[in-house]
């Protein structure tokens, strides 16, 4: 089965952005971004409460009274803005990484670039051309790893950076054609072997 379409950049960042689910490289940095941003809100609440609370008339003969205890209550509510913001500190990495990546690629000549895709019983032959070149690759069934998907592509990661990018709705296909090439491919995966997604 032999099936065209065109991929442009906005696919490309598609595959990235799922990609920052998927990786390893990804999660570990994901991890250490999140500790550091977290602990720095919780600094800066700390020191901003510890400067501004002693001003409150309560909290004045609390410090004057008891240190420790005005210490315990500034920790306490410097932990506040860290639980509020968690999903926005979250979120940050994969904006910046996003980010950076769109600014790395934005004058890449290799989008929009034509596929050529052909599937066959041992794996799928995929052919893309750009202004610079034609790039071909060969990817046997067995050798996909993870199949993930958003609400317009399939990705199919033969490598733990590489993945076929299938738009779910390909424009030159009707309906009924573009179930029967995805129905193609989930049924081969299945035959090859069980696909994590």
């Amino acid at each position: 089965m032999n099936t065209k379409y065109q991929l442009t950049f906005e696919d490309f960042m598609a595959l990235q952005k799922d990609s920052l689910k998927r990786s390893e490289h990804h999660k570990a940095r994901y991890n250490i971004t999140t500790v550091a941003l977290a602990m720095m809100v919780f600094l800066l609440g700390f020191i901003v409460l510890h400067i501004i609370l002693p001003m409150s008339l309560y909290f004045y003969t609390l410090y004057l009274n008891s240190e420790n205890t005005f210490k315990l209550i500034v920790v306490c509510l410097a932990i506040i803005p860290v639980i509020l913001m968690r999903s926005l500190i979250g979120k940050y990495y994969d904006f910046v990484t996003l980010r950076k990546l769109k600014s790395a690629y934005k004058n890449d000549k290799r989008w929009p670039r034509d596929v050529t895709l052909h599937l066959h019983e041992t794996g799928i032959h995929v052919t893309s051309s750009y202004i610079s070149g034609i790039k071909k690759t060969d990817v046997a069934w067995e050798s996909i790893k993870v199949v993930g998907e958003d609400d317009h592509h399939f990705f199919l990661y033969y490598e733990t950076n590489e993945a076929i990018i299938i738009p779910k709705m390909i424009s030159p296909l009707n309906e009924s054609e573009n179930r029967a090439l995805l129905d193609s491919i989930v049924q081969r995966l299945n035959h090859s072997s069980k696909v994590d997604s």
